[in-house]
Parts: structure tokens; sequence; C-alpha cells
């Protein structure tokens, strides 16, 4: 099947026509669009374990970091999806508490919260050095998106 020669300028100008339209929408009077104020952001963690490893690494989540972050009284996750189909093998999703101004920051106050219980938790720095180095060696490949998603009214109770 051949192209036209106009064939493929309409197809060119109709690309770039995809990208100028989102553009264009934001110059409105009333200033650039946003996600909105009921805008939720959150981090999605996906993760792939090496094989024979997934059930270390439950183990350690379960016995070790969910009992620091009830200690720590910081936020789990707001859900764990344990996959059967696919590359990963689970995904957790976190809550972005202050938007995506929280990933300007390295750890934040809960995060340093959380490592201060698992460290008093597990007896030290260097024990909580090791059982973090061990979860971590248990990853054969991880990788985080960032998304949002609109807020109802039962989300605000």
């Amino acid at each position: 099947m051949q192209i036209s020669k106009w064939g493929k300028v309409l197809a060119v100008t109709a690309a770039l026509t995809m990208f100028a339209v989102p553009a264009s929408a934001q110059d409105e009077d009333e200033g650039p669009m946003t996600q909105g104020d009921d805008a939720k952001y959150v981090r999605v963690v996906h993760i792939k374990y090496k094989p024979g490893k997934r059930e270390r690494a439950m183990e350690i989540i379960a016995e070790h970091f969910m009992k620091a972050t009830e200690a720590a009284g910081t936020s789990g996750p707001l859900g764990v999806i344990h996959l059967q189909s696919g590359e990963w093998d689970s995904l957790a999703v976190w809550s972005l508490e202050g938007g995506l101004a929280d990933l300007e920051w390295y750890r934040t106050e809960d995060n340093i919260k959380w490592w201060a219980a698992l460290v008093e938790q597990e007896g030290g720095e260097e024990a909580a050095g090791a059982l973090w180095a061990e979860y971590q060696s248990l990853i054969d490949e991880s990788e985080s998106d960032i998304g949002h998603y609109h807020a109802t009214e039962e989300d605000e109770e």
C-alpha cells in the first residue's frame, strides 16, 4: 500500500495537532489547567522478586516493616496487590500526602520516623541496616510511577 505525498503531510499535521491542542487549551483566561483540587497523588511501586525469594520478602514486610509502621504511627500503603500474571510480583500504592511536593524530598518526615522505629525494634542501626539490605537483596527489579486519582466525598471522610 502506498501513501500519497498529501497523505504523509496530513498524517504529520494530525500528529502535530494532537500535541498543540492541549497546550492551547491551557492558555485560557483563568490560567493554566491543573489536575483539580480533588486530585490525590500516589506513587505506584512495581516489584519483581528474585526467583524463590518472594516468600521471604513477604515475611520481612509482615513481621518487621509493618510492625515498624505501626510503632512509628506512619501510614502504610493504600493497598498492595499480589499479581498472578505479568512481569511484576506485586505492586504497592503509596499516598503522596503533600502532593507532588513530596517528590522533592530524599526522605520525608514519615520515612525518618519509620526508620527510627525499625532501628529501635531491631535493636540498633546495624541490625536494621542488615534487615533492609537483606530485603533489598531479594528484589530483582522495581519501578515507581506517579499518578493521581480524583477524590470522592467518601475519600475525604
